[in-house]
């Protein structure tokens, strides 16, 4: 092979003495410099053989690209080596573009003049195989087109050629605009003469390379400040001027980019797009940092270096997808750093494209997410196991405002997610703790202690809750407090047992009825007040006695028996007389219930006695009031009324008027007499609750009254499947009010409707006439407020008998005004019993 002759553009003397001393040492080089663009020009433009060019970036009077441009227009397949001390990204995505051979970082290669030299024997063999095959022309425009400034060529003052990036910034991109358009009707120079004179200088040859700053105008007006580069070139086998024309704005942001590409605090990368698997062509000082690998172990090669056998290969495919689309895509995977270990890396790729669209790179952005991935799989752990507690947890930013709460509290509070985050936990304040409380919790927590309290909060619906509550306070690296986490247990079943224990310790303790329990050995297991005040036995030592240290020995032998039954697992009733010295003989009902444990043994009864004194005394009073109205009111009303028949047959019409009064007075104090009975016998013995059909009930009562007033309206409106636990006086109820609506009506004609409606636990039963409305004295019965004895006629104490039949049913009674005018009367029967 020929010598191959280099020419080295650099002003850094000791690189240039380096590249003259070193190179030649590494194969058939000679070695000649130039200090500036402008000599490098001058010795291409001259004798002089070139096979190779290796420029410096930083040269004082352009830069390397610009340099490259001006090369590549009149040279392009001559082979040109770029040497930086910069890793910069724009050089490398611009000489790239601008169709540099190779591109090299200065001092990051332990063997980098080998690599050069190497590099340069390559390119030079190349070069020489395939120049003569080459358009020089055409080769020229496609590295002209691809570069990133706007260029044009000038030939005697018109435009002898502008590159795809001068189109677009002259003609908005279209080329049909152009024709020999005159290069002064599109550029001034910075102020406002002609760019003519400048180029007179460049074009004559007395300068070879100048710059100046100069205003482009497109073809809408618009102008846009430019930095001006011109050197003299040969075009077309014609002397020419190259304009290299770069808009000052979008320089001073690109400088800006590199430095951020250069100094950003995660990795990136530079591939170029449009050689054969893509590879990098630039590495930032971060990426080395992230993966181990420098810039010169990287360039060249695809990125999936990085990649290893913990790799999937979804998140890659998803890459390789998005690059072959030319779109934008994020994605975290495993990598590999060059020592082995492994690292979670989210990387973003994105393509680069020039001025017509065309993708000529893609930047890839890599950040370490180890620890981010790490922390957040813990925090799926812990997330996790908070959703899956148990117990009501949720969270607070310092001020109180919640920021989570877990499925538990959403069960507990009845409040969704969305409902309760953004608030505050005010809103499960229930009214039932005080503002001290609140006070000393804040005290503490806010103090960066933990507080553990009981708390009665009040769910979404309104019911309140008891919960046990721990609240801890969540610091930062410097100890401020970040957040509040409370975790809540709720106790309220628990609270509830404990309030119906002492509820059931208070109602056996405060009972009217003696109850008492007994163990196996017949040892008091407890007695209550009453029990204990009958029998005389002290609160303190009832527990170390017996049941026969208790009733005594004579009582004992008689009630032993039933101690026997209950003990093999019977329920006993029996009645009995106790007699007591110097106080009067009590009658008890008493019950004996056993106590089972686990497996069922009978471990202990509880006793409960029932005194029944004053309710026989009351049952043989009711008698004898019973056999008084029926012997003697009764018979005295009857020859009352026999009288009253014998006055009629007189002629006075006197005696007819006063015996139609007797008669009138006798029949009320006859039907208070017999509703009084009634009383009685449903007092002294009530029916036994049976299922009936309420429609029945009802039909049967209508019927009844409608034999004595036919002439009544009387509508019923009751279902027919309608069963309920009922006693049979509810239909002499129905009648007592039907025809008290029909009797007190008046000259009106009578109008009852009866409905039946089904509610949760009860159905109500109204009758509902037009009549006048119930005195107050007679609604007052159903009240309590009056005596029975009070009452005058016959329809409070029907109310009354009502009133007891509904008690009997464990029913209620209610009455309004009806509109306009009369009375509903409400029956509330019990669904379930």
């Amino acid at each position: 092979m020929d010598v191959i002759r280099v020419l080295a553009v650099t002003a850094d003397k000791e690189f240039a003495a380096a590249c003259e001393r070193i190179l030649p040492d590494r194969g058939d080089i000679r070695v000649i410099s130039a200090i500036s663009v402008g000599e490098a020009i001058d010795i291409l433009g001259s004798e002089t053989q070139v096979d190779c060019i290796v420029s410096d970036h930083d040269l004082p009077d352009t830069d390397s690209v610009a340099f490259l441009e001006v090369v590549r227009a009149q040279a392009p397949t001559l082979p040109f080596m770029l040497c930086t001390s910069e890793g910069c990204e724009a050089v490398a995505s611009r000489a790239i573009s601008a169709g540099v051979t190779d591109y090299l970082v200065k001092e990051r290669h332990e063997n980098q003049w080998e690599r050069l030299a190497t590099l340069i024997t390559d390119a030079v063999r190349y070069y020489r195989n395939q120049c003569d095959l080459v358009d020089v022309e055409a080769r020229a425009k496609t590295h002209l087109n691809a570069a990133h400034d706007s260029i044009g060529i000038v030939q005697d003052d018109e435009i002898a050629y502008l590159n795809d990036g001068g189109v677009t910034d002259i003609y908005g991109g279209d080329r049909g605009q152009m024709s020999n358009d005159s290069i002064a009707d599109v550029l001034l120079s910075d102020d406002g003469t002609s760019i003519s004179h400048f180029l007179d200088a460049v074009q004559s040859g007395s300068r070879t390379l100048d710059h100046c700053n100069g205003k482009l105008i497109a073809a809408n007006g618009v102008h846009k400040p430019v930095e001006i580069t011109a050197a003299r070139v040969m075009w077309a086998e014609a002397p020419a001027v190259i304009l290299i024309l770069r808009d000052v704005n979008q320089q001073k942001e690109l400088h800006l980019t590199n430095r951020a590409i250069d100094e950003a605090p995660i990795g990136i990368t530079i591939a170029d797009a449009n050689q054969p698997d893509n590879p990098l062509v630039y590495a930032n000082d971060k990426f080395s940092e992230l993966t181990g690998y420098q810039e010169e172990d990287v360039v060249g090669q695809n990125i999936r270096f990085l990649q290893g056998e913990s790799t999937e290969h979804s998140p890659v495919a998803e890459m390789r997808a998005a690059i072959d689309a030319e779109e934008p895509v994020t994605v975290e995977l495993q990598n590999y750093r060059k020592d082995g270990t492994k690292f979670w890396n989210r990387v973003t790729i994105a393509p680069v494209t020039d001025a017509t669209g065309e993708v000529t790179n893609y930047i890839g952005f890599q950040e370490d997410m180890t620890e981010r991935v790490e922390y957040q799989r813990m925090l799926r752990r812990f997330q996790r196991a908070v959703e899956s507690a148990g117990h009501s947890i949720y969270m607070t930013d310092p001020d109180g405002t919640i920021t989570y709460v877990n499925p538990a509290f959403e069960r507990a509070t009845g409040y969704d997610s969305d409902e309760i985050v953004g608030q505050t936990p005010r809103v499960l304040k229930s009214g039932e703790m005080s503002d001290e409380y609140y006070e000393r919790l804040w005290a503490t927590i806010s103090s960066g202690n933990v507080w553990e309290e009981e708390i009665q909060d009040q769910r979404k619906s309104g019911d309140v809750y008891y919960a046990h509550q721990t609240i801890a306070p969540l610091t930062d690296d410097n100890g401020e407090i970040e957040a509040y986490v409370a975790v809540q247990q709720d106790i309220s079943d628990r609270k509830e047992r404990e309030f119906k224990l002492r509820q059931y310790e208070s109602a056996v303790e405060d009972a009217k009825e003696l109850i008492a329990a007994i163990d196996e050995e017949k040892h008091y297991l407890f007695a209550n007040e009453a029990y204990r005040d009958f029998h005389g036995l002290d609160n303190e030592s009832v527990t170390e006695m017996t049941l026969g240290d208790g009733i005594g020995p004579d009582v004992y032998e008689t009630v032993e028996p039933y101690l026997q039954q209950a003990f093999d697992g019977e329920t006993i009733n029996y009645r009995m007389t106790r007699t007591r010295p110097t106080r009067t003989d009590r009658t008890f009902d008493i019950r004996y219930y056993p106590l089972e444990d686990d497996t069922g043994h009978v471990e202990g009864i509880v006793a409960t006695m029932h005194d029944l004194t004053e309710q026989i005394e009351r049952e043989q009073h009711i008698a004898s009031l019973d056999r008084m109205l029926r012997h003697t009111l009764y018979n005295e009303l009857t020859v009352v009324l026999g009288h009253a028949e014998m006055l009629q047959n007189q002629d006075s019409d006197q005696v007819v008027e006063l015996a139609m009064t007797i008669e009138k007075v006798a029949d009320r104090i006859l039907e208070q007499t017999d509703k009084q009975r009634e009383i009685v016998e449903l007092l002294l013995d009530p029916s036994d609750p049976t299922y009936l059909n309420l429609a029945d009930v009802v039909d049967t009562a209508v019927k009844r009254v409608m034999t004595e007033y036919p002439d009544a309206e009387i509508t019923v409106e009751v279902p027919a499947d309608v069963q309920l636990l009922l006693i049979p006086e509810l239909q002499r109820g129905v009648e007592e009010l039907v025809e008290n609506a029909i009797v007190h009506t008046g000259d009106a004609p009578a109008q009852v409707r009866i409905t039946a409606t089904k509610h949760a636990t009860m159905v109500e039963l109204k009758v509902i006439d037009n009549g006048p409305g119930i005195p107050p004295e007679e609604r007052s019965v159903i009240s309590g407020e009056v005596n029975i004895d009070s009452l005058t006629h016959s329809s409070g104490m029907g109310l009354w008998l009502v009133k007891r039949i509904m008690s009997r049913l464990d029913g209620d009674i209610q009455f309004n005004d009806a509109e306009p005018t009369g009375n509903v009367i409400s029956l509330q029967i019990p669904a379930y019993r």
